[in-house]
């Protein structure tokens, strides 16, 4: 009943954070979604992300991604950022999640098999966490063809990453 649920409120609802905001206002986020709840509160770099903490983020990528779900194969984009609550530092002044990507891939594992269970869910989840920054970085750091050809071999739907790209820049009250 609750990958029903999840399926719902990621693949048809107009704004897929009502469903979170819901669970977390009766109390429930915690029982279903504990690696989600864990967000809430963790800051980020306003520099980059004046919408607040991690929570919030998350909350308007996925309502972003619903609006680009139509085009993706899977768009289980929920799990993008789990990784940053242990991530998450101040160096020198700065917040700063390095290596969010890697911390994020056992928690996001850890979700799609308890909600979804289907090995196929947890291998794209685990896949697009560890690549969710890259499309941007390269693009930030003007990549070469072949870099960029080497990020999406290692992609599993090479269309879905860059979309979590878009939506994941979207994401944020700094850029859009």
């Amino acid at each position: 009943r609750v990958e029903g649920e999840l399926r719902k409120a990621l693949l048809q609802a107009e704004r897929p954070s009502l469903f979170f905001e819901t669970l977390r206002d009766m109390g429930q986020l915690s029982h279903w979604f504990p690696e989600v709840e864990a967000l809430i509160g963790v800051p980020q770099e306003p520099r980059f992300h004046r919408e607040g903490d991690v929570w919030t983020h998350t909350m308007l990528v996925l309502d972003q991604a619903a609006l680009l779900r139509h085009r993706a194969v899977e768009p289980l984009f929920l799990c993008h950022d789990l990784g940053k609550p242990a991530a998450t530092e101040y160096v020198r002044g700065r917040i700063h999640a390095y290596d969010h990507e890697s911390a994020g891939v056992p928690l996001a594992d850890a979700l799609v098999r308890r909600i979804v269970g289907e090995k196929a869910a947890a291998a794209y989840v685990r896949n697009m966490v560890q690549l969710h920054m890259k499309p941007n970085a390269l693009v930030g750091a003007d990549a070469s063809v072949k870099a960029s050809n080497r990020m999406f071999d290692r992609s599993i739907e090479p269309e879905d990453l860059i979309l979590l790209a878009v939506a994941d820049g979207r994401g944020t009250h700094s850029l859009w």
